[in-house]
């Protein structure tokens, strides 16, 4: 974010955001943190299309939850001005207070920047006493290969979009090629990215005890196999490795793919 907000602009107010997949009973919690500059509306949409497929894929029924984040939704006039260490805190004191999160077998899933919030939050829930059946990372390389070598949160508005273009594609040409829109996909996008490249990690501490998948598309420019695989340093049991068709943004493109490689082993409904 810029160095100086606008004043009118609220403190955030963290909250998730649930998503129908269909089902009628959920029996399983799915808690998606989506990719910087990404929103719950594009998730919902995404899911509708795909309700067909996440039903025939046989798993059980899924209470979906993501967050609405920071100067975008019914969030857009909120802005965050702490670490995501922080964000980290308050979204997994919410999982537990407002969604009774544990009650359930339950899934961590993170896109891109959101892999590092998934990976956090799900330290703080098992610190608390509820261990998820699965951490899901995608599109994201393990926190030690994080490298900011530019600060894309502090670049103009033109040099951000562009350079995130050619990092990861997938910008939409009615956006790249809009100024008139970067005032609604920027603000966002440059919050989240904010939030990623002052981002520390703790290196020492203990590896998560719970299974994680790494997954990565097979076109994706920014990351790569070798990246995902160093996840099995931040877990326990061996870090489970999927490639699917698809570049950077694949998890969106293949969501009932997606939620088979999350929740294909938990129970199913009776």
């Amino acid at each position: 974010m810029s160095d100086n907000p606008d004043s009118t602009l609220k403190a955030y107010q963290p909250r998730f955001r649930q998503i129908d997949t269909g089902g009628s009973d959920p029996t399983v919690d799915c808690v998606w943190f989506h990719h910087a500059g990404g929103g719950s509306n594009t998730l919902a949409h995404r899911v509708r299309q795909s309700v067909d497929r996440i039903a025939a894929a046989g798993l059980p029924d899924i209470r979906l939850l993501t967050p609405v984040t920071p100067l975008r939704e019914d969030a857009i006039d909120e802005r965050f001005d702490g670490e995501l260490h922080t964000l980290a805190d308050q979204y997994a004191a919410i999982l537990q207070q407002d969604f009774g999160i544990g009650r359930l077998p339950f899934v961590v899933l993170g896109h891109s920047f959101g892999s590092v919030l998934a990976y956090e939050v799900t330290r703080r829930l098992i610190d608390a006493g509820h261990s998820p059946a699965r951490l899901v990372v995608m599109s994201f390389p393990a926190p030690d290969r994080l490298t900011h070598q530019t600060e894309l949160h502090t670049l103009d508005d033109r040099s951000l979009m562009q350079q995130v273009d050619e990092l990861f594609g997938g910008v939409p040409p009615e956006i790249l090629d809009n100024d008139e829109t970067w005032s609604h996909f920027v603000p966002g996008l440059r919050s989240d990215l904010g939030l990623l490249e002052r981002y520390r990690p703790d290196l020492d501490a203990a590896a998560l005890p719970v299974p994680v998948t790494a997954m990565v598309g097979t076109d994706d420019r920014a990351v790569s196999l070798a990246d995902v695989q160093r996840w099995d340093l931040f877990t326990e049991p061996p870090v489970r490795l999927q490639t699917l068709p698809g570049d950077h943004f694949f998890p969106l493109q293949r969501i009932a793919e997606v939620f088979t490689a999350a929740a294909w082993d938990l129970p199913e409904p009776r």
